[in-house]
């Protein structure tokens, strides 16, 4: 074997090489990975054509509350169907949404037809599509490799997501510079396609979908909930997570008024910030799908939420716009830590079976509080100013953290243990 051959094979069998070894799930994790390129250059078109509207901190903070809303309302829909039927077939189903909707993005604002009304409308309708389309990606990679494999795989899908948000915004301030928001939304048309195309290639190799009798969807997601309260650790543990969430992963949504309206960087500020939160979570998912183990998870996540604090702390503090940008990217190295933490956890202490309905809990807590919390902070903001704003939040998750901290052996205890693992401790 050549010396290329031979290296191949062993990054085949450590950290994320060993998800890339399947090859489903690694042309999937590629096209995921261009279609989230395509949707941060989206979401920085989005959010500097709404400042330039605007010159609103809160209505920056309602744009993104008003996609996550529509989000939030559809998801437990979207996961009771994902436990139901064919997750590939749905999948399909809603890239197709995404791609029509980007599309039309793209002629109105070639068109010169985009308004604010139209801007929040068409947002909200991408967001019903979101709500569907998130516990069907969440539920994919545990159907693509097996079980000893999905922390690479979930570190691969995170690797890819946040290397998605380092270069999506850069890309996305360049063209919104030089060409202009139409060609963003175009980008981002042309980004889901290749996905689509690549839902037609791949087979889910470890179906989890249980045939079995529906019994309506308020009662088989009520089951999910149900199960979410009987799983010990698990109830509070997401309540942490919603905490982390709402209070501590707000400022993304925020950034082109922190770059405009605070230090007068414009877009590529705006471009310069993202792509540094980008590069501080890429650092920490890399760092996961290489060397993250169940093992000990509780206790990190929490000892990189307290240096969250600090860094929230230190970017509503900064006065200097390359500290804001040092801060930004600390702090969604530690928030990212969490988020992605915590979705390895639940994977991996879940039954296939509520899988979909568990996940759009998670869903909702990932996609509604960094929304809702946006939205919080630029209402305190646009009554007093962002710095009093941003020590708000913290203030309050400090609360929570501490809430959670007395039973933290607790949740470690449970939580980092299969389903198999408890199933058999308890029988």
């Amino acid at each position: 074997m050549s010396n290329f051959g031979y290296f191949v094979s062993k990054l085949g069998d450590h950290g994320m090489g060993r998800a890339l070894r399947h090859r489903d799930y690694a042309i999937y994790a590629l096209a995921g990975w261009i279609s989230n390129i395509g949707l941060w250059v989206q979401k920085t078109a989005l959010f500097w054509l709404l400042w330039e509207l605007t010159n609103s901190y809160s209505a920056l903070g309602a744009l993104a509350f008003a996609e996550a809303i529509m989000t939030i309302l559809v998801m437990p829909y979207a996961g009771t169907l994902t436990d139901r039927y064919d997750r590939l077939k749905m999948a399909r189903i809603v890239q197709v949404a995404l791609l029509s909707i980007g599309t039309l993005f793209a002629v109105l604002s070639a068109l010169d037809l985009i308004t604010i009304h139209i801007l929040f409308g068409l947002v909200m309708i991408n967001g019903i599509a979101e709500g569907f389309w998130t516990p069907l990606r969440m539920t994919m990679p545990p159907s693509l490799v097996p079980r000893e494999d999905l922390p690479a795989a979930l570190g691969v899908s995170a690797a890819m997501f946040n290397l998605a948000q380092f270069i999506g915004p850069a890309l996305g301030g360049i063209i919104v510079a030089f060409f202009g928001v139409t060609y963003a939304f175009i980008f981002n048309a042309a980004s889901f396609l290749g996905y689509l195309l690549v839902l037609f290639i791949i087979t889910l190799r470890y179906d989890e979908v249980v045939s079995r009798k529906t019994e309506g969807f308020i009662k088989e997601f009520k089951a999910g909930l149900i199960y979410i309260a009987e799983t010990a650790g698990l109830r509070r543990f997401l309540v942490l997570s919603l905490g982390a969430s709402l209070l501590m992963r707000a400022y993304r949504e925020l950034f082109a008024g922190i770059s405009d309206g605070i230090f007068g960087m414009g877009v590529e500020g705006l471009a310069i910030l993202s792509s540094a939160a980008g590069l501080g979570a890429l650092v920490t998912a890399l760092y996961l799908g290489n060397f993250g183990k169940i093992k000990g998870l509780i206790r990190s996540i929490l000892i990189f939420l307290f240096v969250a604090v600090v860094a929230q702390i230190a970017l509503a503090s900064a006065t200097v716009f390359w500290f804001a940008v040092l801060s930004a990217a600390v702090l969604s190295a530690t928030a990212t830590y969490a988020g992605i933490g915590g979705q390895l956890l639940v994977q991996n202490t879940i039954h296939g079976a509520v899988r979909g309905r568990v996940m759009s809990v998670w869903g909702m807590i990932l996609r509604g509080g960094p929304a809702s919390g946006a939205w919080m902070v630029g209402t305190i903001a646009g009554f007093s100013d962002l710095q009093f704003a941003f020590y708000t939040a913290t203030g309050l998750f400090v609360v929570v953290l501490l809430w959670t901290l007395p039973k933290a052996k607790n949740m470690a205890a449970n939580l980092e243990r299969s389903s198999e693992e408890r199933d058999a401790a308890d029988s």
